[in-house]
């Protein structure tokens, strides 16, 4: 129940962030990481629900810019043909 509760707030939080600057997929980057830490103590590296439909929202709006390498080198490798590094 904890689950679905913070998962419903991050993403009420994600879609109110997502005209900031830095784009949707970082602020659902940030908030899959700060659940992740909350939840299990550490951060998954890959790439959480709310960073792929950020990422998602940012194709959508014309908002797509990736200037993290990292994040752009585990979009490019990580098998999902519908993420673009």
């Amino acid at each position: 129940m904890l689950k679905v509760i913070a998962t419903a707030a991050a993403a009420t939080a994600m879609l109110s962030l997502a005209a900031c600057d830095g784009g949707a997929e970082r602020s659902g980057e940030n908030l899959d990481s700060s659940i992740e830490e909350a939840l299990q103590g550490h951060e998954n590296l890959g790439d959480g629900p709310l960073e792929q439909a950020g990422e998602s929202i940012d194709e959508i709006s014309g908002n797509q810019q990736n200037d993290d390498a990292a994040d752009a080198i585990n979009d490019a490798t990580d098998g999902d043909s519908s993420t673009n590094p």
